[in-house]
């Protein structure tokens, strides 16, 4: 990562897997699109309208035509993995504290929080820690504790309980609001690749 871009990173050590479990999602997520039963709204690899118009309010970046506001041709210009990195990394890969989670447990909650949200992975990642007779708050937020009980159970095993929750999630969307049914065979494809990715990181 190199030139403008790097300004938002200058300031930290990027870890490896960032960057690695960024290729994936975005591979994933794809180009522009604006489908109407999806509740995100115009969406360009992985990042919403909303995303782009707040993150352009806090840091004064995603004004891409530079016509000095932030609209959906912005988002429709946003094409690159190097201009997507800046928000993936403060939005996303910094709330869930992607550099202190073991190396795989950090792209798999990741993932999540592009795909679900930084508060909804953090509750799947909390759930995932129970199930191996850990008592811990399921809040969503990733904190000091949660760390280190990830740190202690960072097992292949555990990772597929951190999937399971997804796909729970996934049905629940499904069951809630049948509309959403065209998304669900992608949504589990996508759980079948990150389970698949995730071997190249432990």
């Amino acid at each position: 990562m190199s030139g403008y871009y790097r300004r938002f990173f200058e300031d930290d050590e990027v870890k490896d897997n960032f960057e690695k479990s960024l290729k994936f999602i975005l591979a994933d997520e794809g180009g522009f699109s604006n489908r109407l039963n999806d509740r995100g709204g115009p969406t360009n690899l992985g990042i919403t309208l909303k995303t782009l118009k707040n993150y352009y309010a806090d840091y004064d970046y995603g004004d891409f035509d530079m016509d000095g506001d932030c609209d959906i041709d912005d988002l429709r210009l946003l094409d690159t993995p190097e201009e997507a990195a800046p928000i993936y990394k403060k939005w996303f890969w910094d709330v869930i504290r992607g550099d202190d989670l073991p190396a795989g447990v950090d792209y798999v909650v990741f993932d999540g929080a592009v795909n679900h949200g930084p508060k909804n992975t953090g509750i799947f990642l909390q759930r995932a820690l129970n199930r191996w007779g850990l008592t811990l708050k399921i809040d969503g937020i990733i904190g000091p504790v949660t760390i280190k009980a990830a740190a202690t159970h960072g097992s292949s095993m555990f990772i597929t309980d951190i999937l399971r929750e997804r796909d729970i999630f996934y049905r629940k969307i499904v069951a809630k609001d049948p509309s959403q049914i065209e998304f669900f065979q992608g949504w589990l494809n996508r759980l079948g690749k990150v389970a698949v990715n995730v071997r190249t990181f432990i």
